[in-house]
């Protein structure tokens, strides 16, 4: 017997959104999805207590969210920097923050972060990043 397995997707925009739950759809999961720009903490916060209210607690939690400039450092401009630190960093932050204390009383769950492997490698334009 197939595992029930019910997947919670969130993504900034429509865009790739429905063909992703689709995809899992097809694979025999139950999808939940939700549009959330991870940059705002507060979007983070509110998304989160709709799940919790319509789903329930999760018990694995995926960060994947990211976002690149590609330019020099010189021509990367201000707000893209903060752009990368609130998504690349802080909604990893926020999105822990909002999920772990239901896995500690649970006494269940998983935690991933999917870092880059840029911070391995030298690349030209990505001195910011």
């Amino acid at each position: 017997a197939r595992p029930h397995v019910r997947i919670l997707l969130s993504f900034p925009s429509q865009h790739g959104l429905r063909e992703t739950a689709a995809e899992c759809e097809r694979l025999g999961a139950t999808v939940h999805t939700f549009v959330v720009d991870c940059s705002q903490r507060e979007e983070i916060h509110s998304a989160a207590e709709k799940v919790k209210k319509d789903i329930g607690d999760i018990s694995i939690l995926v960060n994947n969210a990211g976002v690149i400039t590609a330019a020099d450092l010189l021509s990367t401009q201000d707000h893209q920097i903060e752009k990368m630190f609130e998504v690349n960093i802080l909604a990893h932050i926020w999105t822990t923050r909002a999920f772990l204390p239901a896995m500690m009383n649970n006494n269940r769950g998983h935690i991933v972060t999917v870092a880059s492997a840029a911070g391995q490698f030298v690349t030209s334009f990505m001195v910011a990043y």
